[in-house]
């Protein structure tokens, strides 16, 4: 089981590599919105965001029904942390 520490630990060395890390088959817009959605899972944690506070944004980011590769990079991040912190048993 991983700790709070530990989720944002990995969560900040992910960012590090998307922000320092080129791939060509990469979508810029996706790679943008992944990396917003780390910083913004970062800050959370970091407030102690419970899982179901995660759980709660990610379906009110749905809700709005925007679309396109920034949308599903931030939403596919925030997918991520979610499993990550259900796996560590973190915020439940």
């Amino acid at each position: 089981m991983k700790t709070r520490n530990e989720i944002v630990k990995d969560l900040e060395d992910k960012l590090f590599l998307l922000r320092f890390t080129t791939v060509d088959e990469v979508d810029w817009d996706v790679k943008f919105g992944q990396i917003s959605a780390l910083e913004f899972c970062i800050d959370k944690h970091k407030e102690e965001w419970t899982l179901e506070q995660f759980k709660e944004h990610l379906d009110e980011y749905k809700l709005q029904g925007k679309y396109g590769d920034y949308i599903d990079g931030f939403v596919s991040a925030l997918r991520r942390n979610i499993k990550d912190m259900e796996r560590g048993g973190i915020g439940i």
